[in-house]
């Protein structure tokens, strides 16, 4: 999959959230196909008040918006001036579903990813307008896929260990 590496920027944004061991993979925010059509759309009616709030939301959701994908989690950063931080361990994710309009799978390339997890209190996480959903969903999958797999081998070890101390 074609993917940007996160920037050095963002890799220090988020520093503060990560615990030991953990790596940045992916930062994103709303599609920016998205965002330029519909502040091209609103820009004229933004001269006659009506736009006005329209963009200002356009531009702030733009803004306070940023999904991380770590190698161990995911996470939601939102707000501009306070701040609110969702976290989904990537081995308590059960299912993803995609949920594309027609203007959203042609027009914008964009998609609202419903992320289902257990054990938790918000079972569902809706992340609206994100660029590439399908992509950014295979690249859950595979990061979950490999946790799973590192986890099998760790317990694997740790049977075999048993057993040669038993003998």
């Amino acid at each position: 999959m074609n993917i940007k590496p996160p920037t050095a920027r963002q890799k220090k944004r988020l520093s503060k959230l990560l615990g030991t061991g953990e790596e940045v993979v992916l930062v994103t925010s709303i599609g920016s196909r998205y965002f330029w059509i519909q502040f091209l759309f609103f820009l004229p009616f933004a001269f006659l008040l009506i736009g006005l709030p329209k963009l200002g939301n356009i531009a702030r959701i733009r803004q306070s918006y940023v999904y991380a994908l770590t190698n161990r989690r995911f996470l939601i950063v939102r707000g501009l001036f306070t701040r609110k931080i969702v976290t989904a361990p990537l081995d308590r994710i059960t299912h993803i579903t995609v949920e594309q309009s027609f203007l959203q799978r042609y027009l914008y390339n964009t998609g609202h990813l419903v992320i289902i997890t257990a054990g938790f209190d918000q079972k569902e996480i809706i992340i609206e307008h994100i660029a590439n959903p399908v992509k950014f969903k295979i690249l859950i999958e595979e990061l979950t896929a490999k946790l799973d797999l590192d986890k099998a081998r760790e317990e694997a070890k740790s049977q075999t260990k048993l057993r040669s101390l038993s003998l």
